[in-house]
């Protein structure tokens, strides 16, 4: 899979997009810069017009996300200004928009959890794995051999709780579908 260039947009974070959940197989970042790893992942993603369409092409629909983030390259960065790629899972459910909000409960809703690699740019990248038989070597091919492990492995359960609390939110916030 090749990389994917995405446009950006200023937006302010959530905090609670993107909360790290204790330390998972991969790097040992600190917890602050996974943190800040994990908000600067879900804004990028949310707001990039190629992954908008990695579910749906369906106009209108757009990701709600939140990040677990495993590694970074280099490793021993200590800054979000230093890393050069991000490694990171992304659960993400596509909202629908507002004019079918009302008719579409979230259990119904199209989703997907994903390892990603991330790379701010610019020009901002992405590379997930393919699905199926692409989906072993792809993911030996993305992800350095430290991280592997993680990429294989996937996020864990407080990481669909946190997307949980993110859809509510959205529902609260706008007419969007209602949780059911």
């Amino acid at each position: 899979m090749t990389p994917r260039p995405i446009a950006l947009l200023a937006v302010p974070l959530l905090a609670v997009a993107t909360v790290a959940c204790a330390p998972q197989p991969g790097d040992d970042l600190p917890g602050p810069l996974r943190d800040q790893l994990a908000a600067r992942a879900v804004e990028l993603l949310e707001h990039d017009p190629t992954f908008r369409t990695e579910v749906t092409r369906e106009p209108g629909w757009h990701p709600v996300c939140v990040a677990t983030v495993f590694g970074a390259a280099p490793p021993d960065a200590e800054t979000v200004a230093q890393v050069e790629t991000i490694y990171t899972w992304a659960n993400c459910t596509w909202l629908p928009p507002a004019d079918r909000a009302a008719t579409t409960s979230l259990d119904d809703l199209p989703g997907e959890a994903v390892p990603v690699a991330l790379r701010p740019g610019p020009p901002v990248t992405y590379q997930v794995p393919g699905d199926g038989a692409d989906h072993e070597p792809d993911i030996r091919r993305i992800f350095p051999a430290r991280l592997r492990d993680a990429a294989f492995t996937g996020p864990d359960q407080a990481a669909e709780e946190r997307l949980q609390e993110r859809l509510r939110e959205q529902a609260n916030a706008s007419p969007q579908p209602s949780p059911s």
